[in-house]
């Protein structure tokens, strides 16, 4: 694999820049007299509502509205999760277990980038004015670009791709108000074969809260389970029957803004005696008009699937493409 050069990468941010935009602008003909513009008609159907005073306060419900304006434009895209470039991360010791048939070696210092986005598979809401059909796609990859003696090879890329049902809700509980909840389906794989092969199925619910300026996620689910390996090279089976003691059953995310500053925490546990999960920590700053810096810090268990086992520290700073909210 020859080496691509980190223009490549920004590149690719390119692609996905729009993602980050505030705004979206599109080439729209002159209104005639008397003729409503179909762009605008489209915006009032997604809108659905005029958000109240109390709910502008809260950033789930703006972003949640916001997101739905901008699919009445052609060709929009809405982040999913966040979107980030690292040029620059260094991890405490790599996992080189899964490549000890080939002999590769592996560096710890590296690039890892995340691209997500979603889109909405409905216009209308499917019951009365809620229920929003969405398709979402997360990949995330680990690329040993500075590794030219082996290279320069992506060591992992997880591919999750996802549908889900997300609500708006007017409930409160302990106090925290509950905007939006999601139930959804999701496929995470890495996409290679025989003993590098990693994969799972999930349903899964998630509950947004907002309390006092902080929002949190949570997120449990259930595997879909998965035959056993009849051999080795099975290529049917179960490739991780055991992920679950290492990634969990949840996942619990947090987030707050301190100006324009942004802070989140990701957190994943087992819930067991022989604990195993793990914890990232994200700071977001601004160092331009229209760029964000980002610090990532991971610990634990299942940075990427073929490492899910695989117990590792890692920090990294590069640039963010858009934001938690």
């Amino acid at each position: 694999m020859k080496m691509f050069s980190l223009s490549g990468i920004l590149s690719l941010a390119l692609i996905v820049a729009p993602i980050a935009a505030e705004e979206v602008v599109t080439d729209q003909p002159p209104e005639a007299p008397g003729v409503p513009n179909p762009e605008v008609a489209h915006e009032q159907v997604v809108q659905e509502r005029v958000l109240t005073e109390e709910e502008k306060r809260n950033l789930v419900l703006e972003r949640f509205q916001e997101e739905r304006r901008l699919q009445g434009s052609s060709f929009a895209i809405t982040p999913h999760s966040i979107n980030y470039i690292l040029p620059l991360t260094h991890t405490s010791h790599p996992n080189e277990k899964p490549f000890e048939e080939t002999g590769q070696e592996l560096q710890h210092t590296e690039v890892e980038f995340q691209v997500s986005f979603k889109v909405a598979l409905n216009e209308k809401p499917l019951f009365n004015d809620n229920g929003f059909l969405y398709f979402a796609y997360t990949a995330r990859s680990f690329w040993q670009a500075y590794n030219t003696s082996e290279s320069s090879p992506f060591r992992d890329t997880n591919h999750e791709p996802e549908v889900f049902l997300s609500f708006t809700t007017p409930f409160r509980a302990l106090g925290a108000e509950v905007p939006v909840v999601s139930i959804g389906l999701s496929h995470q794989s890495n996409g290679r074969s025989d003993i590098q092969s990693r994969s799972w199925n999930r349903l899964y619910l998630r509950t947004t809260l907002e309390y006092e300026k902080y929002y949190f996620s949570i997120k449990p689910w259930w595997r879909i389970p998965e035959r056993r390996k009849r051999s080795p090279d099975d290529a049917a089976g179960d490739d991780n029957p055991d992920i679950h003691h290492y990634l969990g059953y949840f996942e619990l995310r947090g987030f707050r803004r301190y100006g324009d500053n942004e802070l989140s925490l990701m957190l994943r546990n087992n819930l067991n005696d022989r604990n195993k999960g793990a914890i990232e920590i994200g700071y977001s700053y601004p160092f331009a008009k229209t760029k964000r810096g980002y610090v990532q810090l991971f610990h634990g268990y299942g940075e990427s699937l073929l490492d899910y086992n695989h117990k590792t520290t890692r920090i990294g700073i590069g640039f963010m493409l858009n934001n938690w909210l």
